[in-house]
């Protein structure tokens, strides 16, 4: 991928251009995971005695919960967010875990995922997928940055034993970076009217420019940040349509912790075109954080995502992956780029 015009050239123009080209990269790979350790076949787990490793917090009751109380509530879920880091392996545990509990209580579900595009959902509809060996080697077809094999292999195959569609939640890599580029006066029609549909308040666009001005440790200008909030609102609008779109009387999305934050992500955009339907509809998210040797108190790992208290229905807490530093590599990244 073309970065910058020059290589000869390092000024500030230049600088933003590969800003803009890492951040299409990083929406694409996920901001949690973009300069994580993602190399690593098998990730080097930490803290896993960790007074708060394993629990399970209810947000809204500010108490624990078991996981025969989690299965209940999932059971009564119409959709279902289950929100990861995309190098744990503990989260897509979980997650494998969630699936099969609505599998072994007869409910019908479709899970759609971030990692698979609409270009390969397209391919995947003209077939019927019965193995994940199978559905990794067409996912593989396009040259999408996620580590199918090392990473979601288990996943796939739950959801597949389980008898589950398999559904499209992201757009392919040079979509969202053409869109991004452009900026929101130039977005196709259908997608904006997903974003009028759901409005962001200035607080929210500022929350949300915020965050991913700290994710990549500064770095970021003014605009590309405010690109970049465009990239994540249309994600999280495209995944709602997603699993609106779904047939299945459960509908379950796997992605970005951040996807699944109730304030201003995949949560809202379902609320506001699901608020003229006859029936209540139950959406439980489910934030997967991993844990920090500092905080044993859960209220404190709101903090972080730039909130009072923590964005989520559930919070299950994990392990936490050995991985390098988020900053040096971007840093890095930033100096490869630009000499």
């Amino acid at each position: 991928m073309l970065c910058y015009k020059n290589p000869g050239e390092h000024n500030s123009s230049n600088l933003r251009n590969i800003a803009l080209c890492i951040m299409a990269v990083c929406i694409v790979v996920s901001m949690a995971g973009c300069a994580s350790s993602s190399t690593l076949k098998t990730p080097k787990l930490m803290l896993n005695d960790h007074q708060l490793a394993g629990k399970i917090w209810d947000v809204q009751q500010q108490a624990y919960i078991d996981q025969d109380m989690l299965v209940a509530r999932i059971l009564d879920s119409d959709y279902l967010l289950l929100g990861e880091r995309h190098d744990n392996p503990v989260h897509h545990q979980h997650q494998s875990w969630a699936i099969k509990q609505l599998a072994n209580n007869g409910k019908q579900a479709s899970v759609a995922f971030e990692m698979i595009d609409k270009e390969q959902g397209v391919r995947l509809a003209k077939q019927k997928v019965t193995s994940a060996e199978q559905l990794i080697n067409e996912l593989n077809v396009s040259k999408t940055g996620w580590d199918y094999e090392h990473r979601y292999k288990t996943l796939f195959a739950e959801v597949i034993a389980a008898g589950y569609s398999i559904d499209s939640a992201n757009l392919n890599r040079k979509q969202l970076m053409d869109i991004v580029m452009q900026g929101e006066g130039k977005l196709p029609e259908a997608y904006q009217r997903l974003l009028d549909a759901t409005p962001l308040s200035a607080e929210q666009l500022k929350d949300s420019q915020t965050e991913i001005s700290q994710s990549h440790c500064g770095m970021l200008d003014d605009k590309t940040s405010s690109k970049m909030v465009l990239g994540q609102r249309l994600r999280d609008a495209i995944m709602a349509d997603s699993l609106i779109n779904s047939q299945q009387p459960v509908k379950v999305l796997i992605a970005g912790a951040g996807h699944v934050r109730n304030d201003r992500a995949v949560p809202l955009y379902l609320n506001s075109n699901l608020q003229d339907q006859v029936k209540d509809t139950s959406i439980l998210s489910i934030g997967m954080i991993e844990v920090d040797a500092d905080e044993t108190d859960p209220a404190a790992y709101a903090e972080p995502w730039g909130s009072k208290s923590l964005p989520f229905d559930i919070v299950w807490f994990t392990p936490q992956v050995d991985r390098e530093d988020m900053c040096k590599q971007l840093k890095a990244h930033f100096r490869k780029k630009s000499d």
